[in-house]
């Protein structure tokens, strides 16, 4: 592991990664061509995996969230969100005040950046030794079964690590419609964290305190085109993720995203304006495991272009991520050790996806 002094920036590499050619394009001039690299081995293919369709992800309105603590519906609602955070790490919100205008035209900039041609996407690719851009991240070498989708990635705050030649200019509304979304996006993942904090008895500012003057977020847009065999692929590969939690917004019409419970794949359908929050591997981290990161996965339509945006939010680059020290004692002994938000995001961005084992490995580098 890089030392925490060495890392200029958690989006840094350790190599350059991989180049592969456009999904996009490869789905648009041989649509019925599906390259081996892209073929899973048989217990990875959607085809041959548990789904259940029975298992619904939980909804949480956050509306009842914001009436008076002694309101029924609103301690009822807390209860749905805490048992959301500890048997699934996974839950759908409404009524989250984003404006839908808003959410209609953060779809609509990220549909038009990847309408425009290949060419010019390229000017938008990642700089050496830097993972933002426009490209494939998490390919980490030449032989490792690829996702079928093409993403970009920009870092959103803090300012230091904003590079601004890898925001797209065209359409021309696209910097300023990220730059609003962000900021509505940050305000929903600063109450939800409070409201963490109140179910698990911490101060309701425990983690806005831990995160710091400066925390830290980032974006992955992801397209996944058509696939003529869409039970041999996968739009994303099984993992965990690498930050404190996510907001996603899902293609309102394309289900594919999945979560893994109880061994079996639970796809979470879209709810329209809704957002999917996650726990990430740092939340896991500060809550001692009471809250867990997931595995999850995105599938592809044989029909249909499927689009997402992710946005992922962090303590700051160098506060320390540890157990809340509430929530150990001697029948809750601490699970994980203390180390900088920076050097786990390092690590993981230098690792290609695979479950868990991300949390799991830089856990024992770190013992």
């Amino acid at each position: 592991m890089a030392s925490s002094d060495s890392l200029s920036s958690p989006f840094q590499t350790a190599f350059d990664f991989v180049s592969v050619e456009s999904v996009q394009e490869l789905a648009l001039n041989k649509p019925n061509d599906i390259p081996q690299r892209y073929i899973r081995s048989e217990e990875e293919r959607p085809s041959s995996t548990p789904l259940s369709s029975l298992l619904k992800v939980p909804v949480i309105d956050m509306e009842k969230l914001l009436l008076p603590s002694d309101n029924h519906e609103r301690r009822k609602e807390m209860g749905i969100l805490s048992k959301a955070c500890i048997e699934w790490g996974f839950f759908q919100i409404v009524n989250h005040g984003i404006p839908h205008s808003l959410v209609d035209r953060m779809r609509g900039v990220t549909n038009e950046f990847f309408s425009l041609s290949l060419e010019e996407k390229k000017k938008y690719a990642p700089q050496a030794g830097d993972s933002q851009g426009y490209g494939n991240m998490f390919v980490v070498d030449e032989d490792q079964k690829l996702d079928w989708g093409d993403s970009i990635a920009l870092a959103l705050m803090p300012k230091k690590l904003v590079k601004l030649s890898l925001w797209p200019t065209t359409p021309s509304d696209y910097r300023n419609t990220l730059q609003s979304y962000t900021t509505q996006v940050e305000r929903v993942a600063q109450m939800i964290l409070s409201l963490f904090a109140e179910n698990l008895q911490l101060n309701n500012d425990y983690f806005k305190e831990k995160f710091g003057e400066d925390p830290m977020m980032a974006v992955r847009m992801n397209l996944y085109p058509p696939c003529s065999r869409p039970d041999l692929v996968l739009g994303l590969s099984p993992h965990s993720d690498g930050a404190a939690i996510t907001l996603l917004l899902q293609d309102e019409h394309i289900e594919g995203l999945q979560v893994r419970k109880n061994n079996k794949w639970v796809p979470i359908q879209p709810i329209p304006y809704a957002l999917v929050v996650n726990i990430g591997d740092l939340i896991e981290v500060m809550t001692n495991g009471i809250y867990k990161s997931i595995e999850h996965r995105a599938v592809t339509n044989k029909e249909r272009t499927r689009l997402s945006i992710a946005m992922f939010y962090f303590p700051g680059l160098d506060d320390e991520v540890a157990p809340a020290s509430n929530l150990v004692d001697e029948e809750h002994p601490s699970l994980y050790g203390k180390f900088k938000q920076k050097e786990y995001m390092y690590y993981y961005t230098n690792t290609k996806l695979n479950g868990k084992k991300s949390l799991a490995n830089f856990s024992k580098m770190c013992e």
